[in-house]
């Protein structure tokens, strides 16, 4: 039987100085970083009346967009969920051909998780432009270019739910003779079902925001709609289409938090 390495407590008067210490490094990291980036505080202090002069010409929404942001912002929804679900097949496959408690080849295994990890390290926005920049403006070059960093985010996010799973349920099924797809399918999925949707809503929040910020480079949806109401400083428009888009995110946060009570009440 494993012993646990005994803890090591700090006294009252240890526990201080830690802390202490951890402010006086989180200062220091601040300090730095602000230096570093050579911040003018004299511009930011000499500003900050502005902020309430816009904030007051903010208060006047412009209804009448609303009607038009709406459907802007189903279209950009309809793209982060198309892209969503094109990256979660990909991710489903190359995840269970990855974790190492159930990779049928490990020189696959190790291959996918470079690719992942390659994957991953590109940000999002230069996949958008890549992909923009060979298949044109539009919402399908932005689906498109959606798919790679939702494929590469998932996959390392459901490779880690597999291999936190015991390996007792794998190598009874295993004993009994059972089929790889059967394992995953018999053995594993019931039980990942729930943090595999855990990961698919914060996956859907992000894809949303980044289907927003193609609006903003000229692509397609309700970012473009808000990008030219900035540019005409239009602040009732902008008002309205920040609303719409807030209103759509709390919609589907709730929508996703109650399908995640049912999943996990039918268990």
């Amino acid at each position: 039987m494993k012993t646990r390495p005994a803890t090591i407590r700090l006294s009252p008067r240890g526990e201080r100085f830690k802390r202490l210490i951890s402010v006086v490094l989180a200062a220091a990291l601040f300090f730095v970083s602000a230096g570093f980036l050579d911040l003018d505080g004299g511009k930011f202090f000499g500003r900050l009346g502005n902020i309430w002069n816009v904030a007051k010409k903010l208060m006047s929404i412009n209804f009448t967009i609303l009607p038009e942001a709406a459907a802007a912002m189903l279209s950009s929804i309809c793209m982060a969920l198309a892209s969503l679900f094109a990256g979660f097949v990909l991710s489903i496959v190359l995840s269970f051909l990855a974790a190492g408690n159930i990779a049928p080849n490990k020189h696959l295994a190790a291959l996918i998780k470079a690719g992942a990890a390659i994957v991953r390290a590109i940000p999002a926005l230069v996949w958008i432009l890549m992909i923009v920049a060979s298949m044109g403006f539009g919402a399908t070059g932005g689906m498109v270019g959606l798919i790679f960093p939702t494929m590469g985010y998932l996959t390392k996010s459901f490779i880690a739910s597999i291999e936190e799973m015991g390996g007792d349920v794998v190598e009874a099924l295993r004993s009994v003779g059972a089929s790889w797809p059967a394992i995953v399918y018999r053995g594993m999925m019931p039980a990942l079902i729930t943090p595999f949707l855990s990961w698919i809503a914060l996956r859907i929040e992000a894809n949303i925001a980044e289907s927003v910020n193609l609006g903003l480079l000229g692509i397609a949806g309700v970012g473009n709609l808000l990008m030219g109401a900035l540019g005409k400083y239009d602040y009732g428009s902008i008002t309205a289409v920040i609303i719409v888009i807030l209103a759509a995110m709390m919609l589907i946060e709730i929508f996703i938090n109650k399908l995640k009570r049912i999943i996990k009440n039918t268990q």
